[in-house]
């Protein structure tokens, strides 16, 4: 490093593009990890002939050794690492699927709304993989429930009670309200989905099926302890008069 490029670092100007730098590098780390400890953590600043400077993170091990984040391969991090970092199992649960306890607030992706939503048929129309342990599994057909969702009036006085408003006696609206409580009601978003979020494929069909167990739990309970409500290919099942449903009947909480 030459005399004028460390008298320089000296200044207060660049201990502000420093500091700039470790923030925006602790803030890229948090993006992958929201639940690292940042009491584990150094960042150092590192400055180019040009004044401007970038930041690396890394880990303060107990043995003295720095060991960087993003330059060192995860397959080979110590267990020091992931708790660090917040990888760590809580409790024998996976972390992926524990509540966030972070002050940072995470930013929310932008939606466009011009695009057509994901169709969560298309999602269940392959197999799904079942684990038994996280690197084995074996894969089954769901039975297919999201289709007939397209309704045909024959008067105008059936058309009117179906514009008119929620009414939960309809097919179409029953499964709306089933997969709203098993998605967004259970704070399970489209992106774990569709590879909007990074997680081990044994975490993403865990997703799948309490998606798809929840919505036919919901579906069952709708239609009374002691019945089944009929789904689509059921001798019983007609799209206009599905189960009595009020407010006042079942209530639904996650399973």
């Amino acid at each position: 490093m030459d005399n004028a490029l460390w008298k320089w670092i000296k200044t207060p100007e660049a201990e502000k593009i420093a500091t700039s730098a470790q923030e925006k590098a602790w803030k890229a780390l948090q993006q992958q990890y929201p639940r690292a400890n940042r009491s584990k953590f150094k960042i150092q600043a590192m400055f180019s002939k040009n004044h401007t400077a970038t930041a690396e993170v890394f880990l303060k091990s107990s043995s003295g050794v720095s060991s960087s984040v993003f330059g060192s391969d995860r397959r080979y991090w110590s267990s020091e690492m992931k708790t660090a970092l917040g990888l760590d199992d809580v409790n024998g649960f996976p972390y992926q699927l524990t509540p966030l306890k972070t002050k940072t607030l995470l930013p929310i992706p932008a939606v466009d709304f011009t695009q057509p939503a994901p169709s969560i048929k298309r999602l269940f129309a392959t197999l799904i993989a079942i684990y038994v342990t996280p690197d084995s599994f074996f894969t089954v057909k769901f039975r297919e429930i999201f289709e007939q969702t397209r309704l045909e009036h024959n008067s105008a006085a059936e058309s009117k009670v179906w514009s008119g408003g929620p009414n939960m006696k309809y097919w179409p609206q029953q499964l709306n309200f089933a997969v709203f409580c098993a998605t967004q009601g259970c704070g399970i978003s489209r992106e774990i989905f569709d590879s909007g979020v990074e997680l081990p494929e044994q975490i993403r069909a865990f997703y799948k099926f309490h998606v798809y167990f929840t919505v036919r739990r919901i579906l069952y309970q709708m239609g009374g302890i002691q019945s089944v409500s009929a789904l689509p290919g059921d001798p019983t099942f007609n799209q206009s008069s599905g189960p009595s449903f009020s407010p006042g009947g079942p209530s639904f909480s996650a399973p």
